[in-house]
C-alpha cells in the first residue's frame, strides 16, 4: 500500500505545480523504503515536457553534502535549459559577491573555491544569504520549467537543506514543488530540530502533511543498516576513503553547512581516538587544520585550540614553515575572537615570520592581515573598534591585489574616522567621513548589508556615547531605511537605541514607548541578553527622572539575565558601571547597606582597570570604549554621596572632586546623572555654607537646563516617523515572569549545552591522561595545556603532594611558588577541603581573599581551587583562574567560573590523580623489573655480562640478521686468568674479588665501541668483537697485556685494601691467557658457539705451554 500512496502525493504534487501556489508535501512512514522502482519515478523522469523531474534519495551509508540535492539539481537544469554564461545567472539572482566564485568553481569543477574567508560576526549572515541565492536561482529556473523535486529520506539531509526547504515553506513558489519522504523510524539531529519543528507546523498549517503507511522492512534490519552498521561513530557514518571524504567536507564547509561539517568531523575523532583510524599523516593534517576552521566559524575556539594543538604535532617535513604559520594563523584567529588580544598578536607575529620563512606571498599577506585584525578584535564587536588604526599603504594594496573588497571595507570604517569631531561632521554630510564612506559604499557595492548596518551602529554609538544624539538619530533613521528588510532582530536594536538617545534628549516619555517596544521584539525573539540591554538603557532613563526604585528593578533585572546566561558584560555596558549604577540608585533611595556592597563590588573591578590605566597611560592601549571614565565618575559619586549620608562632609566634598574630574572627561556619557549629580553638590555647599560654590552649581545647573530644553526642542520627531513604535499599552507589555522565564529557559539550555560540550571533552581528557610512555610532568604538562584551552582559562597550579611535600607538576601563574607561599596556599585550602569557585560578579569572592591574593586579587576575576584529600592529609591540588580583561566585549567565551566549573574540574582532576598513581606504580614496577632483568643477565661482582647476558646479547644479533643475505664478521677472545690461585689462596677471596673486577675494567675498555665482553665463568672471560682482521684483534690483544703490565700485578689496589705492603714474586703476577678465533659473514648463535670451542681449545693450548700469551687459529 505504501507504493500506491506515495505514487499518489507524488502524482498530486506533479499535477498541481505551476498551478497553485503550495506545492511542497512531506510524505512519512514507518521503517525504511525505498522509492527507485516507483511507478511515477519511471514515468516521470523519462517524461519530456516543461516540467523539470527528479528524484533523490539520501543513502545511509553516505556523507551528505550542503543543500543536497538542490545545488546539483541547479547545475544540472542550468546546463539543460539555459544558455549563456553562468556568472550572469548568478548575478541575476543576486548571489552575493563573496558566493559567487563558490558558486562559479563548484558548477565547473564540483569543487569549491573561495579566496577571502568568512568572518565570525557575519557567519549567520552570510549563511542567510547563501540560502536566499539558492532559494532565487531555484525560482528563476523554474520560471521557464517548472520543478518537481522527490527527496527521499528527507531526514538524512543536511542543515543548509532543512534551512532551504524552510525558506520555500515560507514564501512559497507556485513553480516549484517538493516531495519529502520521510523515515519516521530514523530520528533526526538535535541541531536540527528548531527548523525540523517550523518545516513540520508549517505543513500541517495548510495539510500539507500525510502519513502513507509502514514499509514491510523489518525495523531490525534497518536497524543493522543504521548506527549499529560498520562505519559508523556516535550515529554519524564515517567513509573510511578519508581523503575523498574530507574532499567533500571541503564543499560543504565553503557553503557554509558548519554543523553538517562539524557531524562528520566529530565521527572522524571517534575513529581517531578510540578505534585508530587508519589516516594518512597528509590527510589526518588536512582533518585537523580543516575541523579547527570549522570550530572557530561554530564559534566553539576552545575546541579550535584543542584542534590546532593535535596539528602541531603533526609538523611535515616539506613546507615546515608553512604549515607551522597556518596553525599559528588559527591559534591567533582564536585567541583574537577571544578576547585575549596579547596571544593573538604574539601567534599572529609568528605566523608572519614563518610566512617570510617559506616565501608564501599569499600567507604573508594573510598573516600581516591578521595582525591589523587583531587590532581591532577581529571586528566581532563595534564596541571595540572606535580607535584610529594605523594602517600600511602596502596592505591596502595587498587586499586590493587579492580581492579581499569585505576586509578592505571593515578596515576603512573601523580604522579610521573614529575621532569625535570627525563623527560631529557626519551631520552635514557623511562623505565628511572620507574613509568611512568608503568603507560603506563598498560594502553596498559588494552586497554586504550586514556590514554596512554594523558601521551605521558604529556610529550610532560613537555619537552616542560623545552627546551627539541627533546624529545618532540621523543614522538611526538611515539604518531603518537600509535593512528594514532584514528581520526584526535589526529593527529591535535599533528600537533601543533610539530610546536611549530620545532619553538623552529629554523625550523620557516617547523614549518609554520605543523601550517597550524593542522588549516585545525581542521577547518574540527570545533573545533575553538583548532585552538586558533594553533594560540597561531604560535604568537611565529612569534615573534621569529620579525615578530610582524602577531603575533599580531594571539594573537587577539585567543583572540576572548576566548571572543566568554566565555572560562576562552586556554589549553596552560592563560589570563595574551597572554595579556603579546599582550603589548611586541604592544611596539615592537611602538604601546604604545596598549601596556600599554594590561600591565593593564596583570596585573589585574597577582596582584592575585604575591601574592598567596607569601602567599604559604613555602607552597606545586599546580598552573598552568607555575606557574607566564613566565608572570612576558614577563610582566617586555614589561615594560622595554615601559620605554625605553619613555626615562626613569633607570626605563628600573631596569625593565629588574627584567625581568633576572623571565627569569632564566622560561628558556625553552622563546626560542621565548630570542633573542630580549638580543638585546634590549644590546641597552639600548648602550643608557646608559654601555660597559661593553654591552660586557656582546653580548656574552651571542653569545652563544644563537651558541646553536640554533647547535639545528637546530641536529634536526633528518627524525623521522618526517611520520607526514609530506604536502607543502603549499596558494589556501589551511583556510581564516580568515571562521574560524570567524566558531568562530561566535560555540559561537552561546554555547549561545543558556546556554540560553537554563538558562530557563529550571526557573522552579526550582520558586519552591525554591515560598513557604510560610518558613520564608524569609530560603528561601533566600536556593534558593542563588543553585543559585550559578547552575551558577558556588563563593560568593553572597544580601541585602534587608527597609525604606532605608539595611537588609543583605545573605552573603558568607567571608567579614564583616560593615554599613561603605553597605553606600559605596549603593553610588556606585547608579551611576549604571541598573547594571553591568563585567570581567577581558573585557574593564568595571577598571570602576567599586569602587564598586569592597569593595570585593577585585586582587581576583575577574568577577563580577556582580544587583540592583532593586522603584522611584528611592533601594529596593533590588545582588552582585555575581567569585575569582581568583590558576588553570584556572582546570575547564570545564566559569568564565568570561557578559550582558547576568546580564539579567538572573535580571529576577531571581526580581522574589526574589516578592517572599519576597508576603512572608512578608502573614506572617503579618498570624499575624494578629493569632490574631484575639486569640482574639476570649481569655479572654481579663485575658489573659485567653474565653467560647469559652474552646469549642475550648473541640473540638480540641473530635477530636483527634476519632476512638478510649477509652476516657479520666476528673476532672472538676467550680468556682465562693466570696466577689468579695464588691471589685467592694467599691474600684471601677479597683480593681474588678485586682482582676480576680489575681485569674486567680492562677488558671492557679495549672493547669499548668494538663490541663487548662477558665473564664467562669463574676467571674466564670472552670477548665478541665486530672485526674479524687478525691485525686489530691482535692489536686489542697486545692492548691487553700493555694495561696489565702497567698494574704490576694490581699491587697498589691490593696494598690500599689491605692495609700494608706486599710482595709479589715476578712469576706470580696476574696475567692472562688468550685463544682467539674469528669468522666472517657469521649469521647464527650456532656459529658463534662453533668459535667459542676452537678459542677454547686454542687457550688450553697456550695454558700448556708458557702462558701469558694469546694464540690465533
Amino acid at each position: 500500500m505504501i507504493d500506491k500512496y506515495y505514487n499518489g502525493v507524488i502524482e498530486q504534487v506533479y499535477n498541481r505545480v505551476g498551478k497553485t501556489e503550495r506545492n511542497i508535501v512531506m510524505a512519512s512512514y514507518n521503517n525504511d523504503f525505498s522509492i527507485e522502482n516507483l511507478e511515477t519515478i519511471k514515468r516521470y523522469q523519462d517524461k519530456d515536457d516543461s516540467v523539470f523531474f527528479a528524484w533523490h534519495e539520501f543513502g545511509y551509508r553516505e556523507l551528505t553534502g550542503a543543500y543536497e540535492p538542490f545545488l546539483d539539481t541547479i547545475c544540472n537544469m542550468f546546463r539543460k535549459y539555459r544558455e549563456g554564461d553562468f556568472d550572469t545567472f548568478l548575478a541575476e539572482c543576486g548571489v552575493y559577491e563573496l558566493h559567487k566564485e563558490v558558486f562559479r568553481s563548484y558548477y565547473e569543477t564540483g569543487i569549491c573555491d573561495r579566496e577571502e574567508g568568512v568572518l565570525l560576526n557575519e557567519v549567520e549572515y552570510e549563511q542567510g544569504r547563501m540560502t536566499e541565492a539558492i532559494a532565487a536561482m531555484l525560482k528563476a529556473l523554474a520560471k521557464t520549467h517548472p520543478i518537481v523535486l522527490v527527496i527521499n529520506r528527507f531526514q538524512m539531509a543536511s542543515r543548509s537543506a532543512f534551512e532551504l526547504v524552510y525558506a520555500l515553506i515560507r514564501k512559497p513558489d507556485k513553480n516549484i514543488g517538493l516531495v519529502l519522504g520521510v523515515n519516521e523510524s530514523v530520528g533526526r539531529w538535535e541541531s536540527i530540530a528548531e527548523v525540523w519543528d517550523g518545516i513540520v507546523e508549517s505543513l500541517e498549517d495548510h495539510s500539507q502533511l500525510y502519513h502513507i503507511g509502514s514499509s514491510n522492512r523489518r525495523r531490525t534490519e534497518l536497524k543493522e543498516e543504521l548506527a549499529l552498521g560498520e562505519g559508523y561513530a556516535d550515529n554519524v557514518y564515517v567513509d573510511e576513503n578519508y581523503e575523498e571524504s574530507i574532499c567533500k567536507v571541503a564543499n560543504i564547509v565553503e557553503f557554509l553547512d558548519y554543523d553538517q561539517a562539524e557531524r562528520y568531523f566529530q565521527g572522524v575523532e571517534h575513529k581517531i581516538k578510540f578505534e585508530d583510524a587508519q589516516m594518512e599523516d597528509s590527510c589526518k593534517r588536512k582533518f585537523y587544520l580543516l575541523y579547527a576552521r570549522t570550530s572557530i566559524l561554530l564559534g566553539e575556539l576552545s575546541k579550535a585550540l584543542e584542534l590546532v594543538s593535535e596539528a602541531t604535532h603533526m609538523i611535515p617535513a616539506e613546507n615546515e614553515f608553512l604549515y607551522r604559520s597556518e596553525c599559528d594563523f588559527l591559534r591567533a584567529t582564536c585567541y583574537m575572537y577571544q578576547g585575549k588580544l596579547e596571544k593573538a598578536e604574539k601567534y599572529a607575529n609568528l605566523s608572519y615570520g614563518r610566512a617570510m620563512e617559506s616565501e608564501d606571498a599569499k600567507q604573508v599577506f594573510r598573516a600581516a592581515l591578521l595582525k591589523v585584525m587583531a587590532k581591532m578584535s577581529g571586528w566581532y564587536n563595534i564596541f571595540f573598534c572606535v580607535q584610529d588604526i594605523p594602517i600600511e599603504a602596502e596592505l591596502i594594496e595587498k587586499l586590493m591585489q587579492y580581492g579581499y573588497w569585505n576586509h578592505l571595507a571593515h578596515i576603512y570604517i573601523y580604522a579610521y574616522d573614529n575621532h569625535p569631531k570627525v563623527v560631529a561632521k557626519a551631520y552635514r554630510s557623511e562623505a565628511a567621513l572620507f574613509y568611512f564612506s568608503k568603507g560603506v559604499d563598498l560594502a553596498k557595492k559588494i552586497g554586504n548589508e550586514q556590514l554596512v548596518y554594523d558601521a551605521y551602529q558604529k556610529n550610532i554609538m560613537l555619537a552616542s556615547t560623545n552627546g551627539m544624539n541627533e546624529i545618532a538619530l540621523l543614522y538611526s533613521v538611515r539604518t531603518y531605511e537600509f535593512m528594514k528588510s532584514r528581520g526584526d532582530f535589526h529593527i529591535g536594536r535599533l528600537t533601543s537605541g533610539i530610546g536611549y538617545n530620545l532619553s538623552a534628549m529629554g523625550k523620557n516619555q516617547i523614549a518609554e514607548k520605543y523601550f517597550e517596544r524593542a522588549i516585545e521584539i525581542f521577547y518574540e525573539l527570545r533573545l533575553p541578553e538583548d532585552i538586558a540591554e533594553v533594560y540597561y538603557n531604560r535604568s537611565l532613563n529612569y534615573i534621569m527622572q529620579e525615578h530610582y526604585a524602577e531603575a533599580e528593578h531594571d539594573l537587577l533585572s539585567a543583572m540576572k539575565v548576566i548571572e543566568k546566561l554566565h555572560l562576562n558584560s552586556l554589549r553596552v555596558c560592563n560589570l563595574s558601571k551597572l554595579y556603579a549604577l546599582l550603589a548611586l540608585v541604592g544611596i539615592s533611595q537611602k538604601d546604604r547597606f545596598s549601596c556600599e556592597r554594590y561600591m565593593l563590588s564596583c570596585r573589585q573591578f574597577l582596582n584592575y582597570i585604575v591601574e592598567k590605566e596607569k601602567q599604559n597611560q604613555h602607552e597606545e592601549i586599546i580598552h573598552d570604549y568607555a575606557k574607566c571614565d564613566d565608572d570612576m565618575f558614577l563610582y566617586t559619586f555614589a561615594q560622595a554621596l554615601l559620605n554625605q549620608h553619613d555626615g562626613n562632609l569633607e570626605e563628600a566634598y573631596e569625593n565629588f572632586e574627584r567625581a568633576e574630574h572623571f565627569l569632564t572627561r566622560a561628558e556625553g556619557n552622563q546626560f542621565f546623572s548630570y542633573r542630580i549629580f549638580r543638585r546634590a553638590r549644590m546641597n552639600l555647599f548648602k550643608q557646608m555654607g559654601r555660597s559661593q560654590l553654591y552660586e557656582r552649581e546653580e548656574e552651571l545647573l542653569r545652563q544644563h537646563e537651558e541646553m536640554c530644553q533647547e535639545m528637546a526642542g530641536s529634536v526633528q520627531m518627524d525623521m522618526l516617523k517611520e520607526i514609530d513604535p506604536g502607543d502603549e499599552s499596558s494589556s501589551c507589555r511583556i510581564s516580568d515572569a515571562c521574560i524570567e522565564t524566558l531568562v530561566k529557559q535560555e540559561g537552561l539550555a546554555r547549561d545543558f549545552q556546556s554540560t553537554k560540550r563538558q562530557m563529550e571533552f571526557l573522552s579526550t581528557w582520558q586519552k591525554l591522561i591515560d598513557v604510560t610512555n610518558q613520564k608524569v610532568p609530560v603528561m601533566v604538562q600536556n593534558a593542563i595545556s588543553c585543559f585550559i584551552n578547552h575551558f577558556n582559562l588563563d593560568c593553572a597550579l597544580y601541585i602534587c603532594y608527597q609525604d606532605r611535600n608539595p611537588n609543583v607538576l605545573y605552573n603558568d601563574t607567571g608567579r614564583n611558588m616560593s615554599p613561603e607561599i605553597l605553606r600559605g596556599i596549603n593553610r588556606s585550602i585547608k579551611e576549604y577541603p571541598q573547594g571553591f569557585a568563585v567570581s567577581k560578579i558573585g557574593e564568595g569572592f571577598l571570602e576567599h581573599q586569602d587564598m586569592i591574593s597569593y595570585f593577585g586579587v585586582d587581576d583575577v576575576c574568577s577563580f577556582a581551587a580544587v583540592p583532593f584529600m586522603k584522611n584528611g592529609t592533601l594529596t593533590s591540588l588545582l588552582v585555575t583562574y581567569v585575569r582581568m580583561k583590558d576588553n570584556w566585549h572582546g570575547s564570545i567565551e564566559r569568564y565568570m567560573l561557578n559550582e558547576d566549573d568546580l564539579n567538572i574540574y573535580q571529576l577531571l582532576f581526580r581522574e589526574m590523580e589516578y592517572s599519576i598513581n597508576r603512572i608512578e606504580a608502573y614506572e617503579k614496577a618498570h624499575e624494578m623489573n629493569c632490574k631484575l632483568q639486569a640482574a639476570a643477565v649481569t655479572d654481579m661482582l663485575t658489573g659485567i655480562y653474565n653467560r647469559a647476558g652474552m646469549y642475550q646479547q648473541l640473540g638480540r644479533m641473530e635477530e636483527q640478521l634476519k632476512g638478510t643475505a649477509t652476516g657479520r664478521d666476528i673476532g672472538l677472545m676467550f680468556i682465562d686468568l693466570d696466577n689468579f690461585k695464588h691471589y685467592n689462596d694467599t691474600y684471601g677471596h677479597d683480593v681474588g674479588d678485586l682482582i676480576l673486577k680489575e681485569m674486567a675494567v680492562i677488558f671492557k675498555e679495549v672493547s669499548l665501541g668494538k663490541g663487548f665482553v662477558s665473564r664467562f665463568g669463574g676467571d674466564e672471560f670472552i670477548i665478541i668483537l665486530k672485526t674479524n682482521e687478525k691485525d686489530a684483534l691482535e692489536k686489542i690483544a697486545k692492548d691487553i697485556y700493555a694495561r696489565i703490565n702497567e698494574t704490576e700485578g694490581f699491587k697498589k689496589q691490593i696494598e690500599e685494601y689491605l692495609g700494608h705492603e706486599i710482595t709479589v714474586d715476578a712469576g706470580r703476577l696476574i696475567t692472562c691467557s688468550i685463544g682467539i678465533a674469528s669468522a666472517a659473514n657469521v649469521h647464527s648463535e650456532d656459529e658463534i658457539n662453533e668459535l667459542i670451542r676452537r678459542a677454547d681449545d686454542l687457550l688450553y693450548t697456550v695454558k700448556m705451554g708458557e702462558k701469558g700469551h694469546y694464540k690465533f687459529l
